[in-house]
């Protein structure tokens, strides 16, 4: 059906010129320029208001401008999304919170303040076994699990997966080179971060682009391959939200803390 489906055989880039002749994107840049560039920043129109964010509060006004400002929890469009309708430097909802149940020490109504992480170089015991601080933001070029393994395309590319001898795409954790020196790792090593919580068998990516005492891997995967026993053994799909914490950032709020997180990596 490839023929029928793609109408002759049109590739990628035939199906990107088709769509930009069928929209006034032509009459605004040539072809030539377009594909050069890459991109095209689409002008405001001149007569388009100047519209600066909060202003409308400011001046006490009901919001009256286009700009990204929140509008829930206002009474007629006036106020702030605070419980008062102001710039809260105490949290008012917290306050009334707190006198009716228990005080979180990590939240406290008057902020903000800096609190030592739960799990971080501060938590001596701990970072005495698990010295290395992992930092697991969003994958870059899938989204979550999705675009991701099963023999998809961004296998292909190189700063996502590895493909090792054994047929294997594997995951990638960027490493310190003085780290990975101390360690006795290399560029594209495979290596096993693990912690009390879980061990995941990695590809080694030896940069600069990280501090030292620090990791970096994308979060999430679309895979759970125990070499061993499912709950026992060390994933090598790269399901690095194993070594996470399940715990939420403070007791009385329900965001997750990914990156309050200890390990050890060792060359495999």
């Amino acid at each position: 059906m490839g023929d029928i489906y793609t109408e002759g055989g049109h590739t990628d880039l035939d199906w990107v010129k088709r769509m930009f002749h069928a929209s006034d994107l032509s009459k605004r840049i040539s072809w030539e320029e377009f594909e050069e560039k890459g991109y095209y920043v689409v002008p405001v129109p001149k007569e388009t208001p100047y519209t600066p964010a909060l202003r409308w509060f400011a001046e006490d006004r009901a919001k009256d401008t286009p700009d990204g400002s929140p509008v829930w929890d206002t009474v007629r469009k006036k106020g702030l999304q605070t419980s008062s309708g102001k710039i809260e430097f105490v949290s008012s909802s917290l306050t009334r919170f707190y006198q009716t149940d228990e005080t979180d020490p990590e939240r406290p109504a008057m902020g903000p303040q800096y609190i030592p992480s739960w799990e971080g170089h501060r938590t001596a015991e701990l970072y005495q076994k698990f010295p290395l601080q992992m930092v697991s933001p969003h994958a870059r070029f899938s989204f979550h699990t999705m675009g991701d393994s099963k023999g998809s395309w961004s296998n292909d590319i190189k700063d996502h997966r590895v493909l090792k001898e054994d047929g294997h795409y594997y995951w990638i954790m960027r490493v310190n080179s003085k780290d990975a020196a101390a360690r006795g790792i290399k560029d594209g090593d495979l290596i096993r971060a693990h912690n009390d919580r879980a061990e995941v068998i990695l590809v080694a990516q030896v940069t600069e682009r990280v501090p030292p005492g620090t990791v970096h891997s994308y979060e999430s995967c679309a895979d759970y391959l125990p070499v061993g026993e499912p709950g026992y053994s060390a994933d090598r799909a790269g399901c690095i939200n194993l070594l996470t914490s399940h715990r939420f950032i403070t007791p009385t709020s329900t965001g997750q803390a990914p990156n309050s997180c200890l390990i050890e990596v060792e060359k495999l």
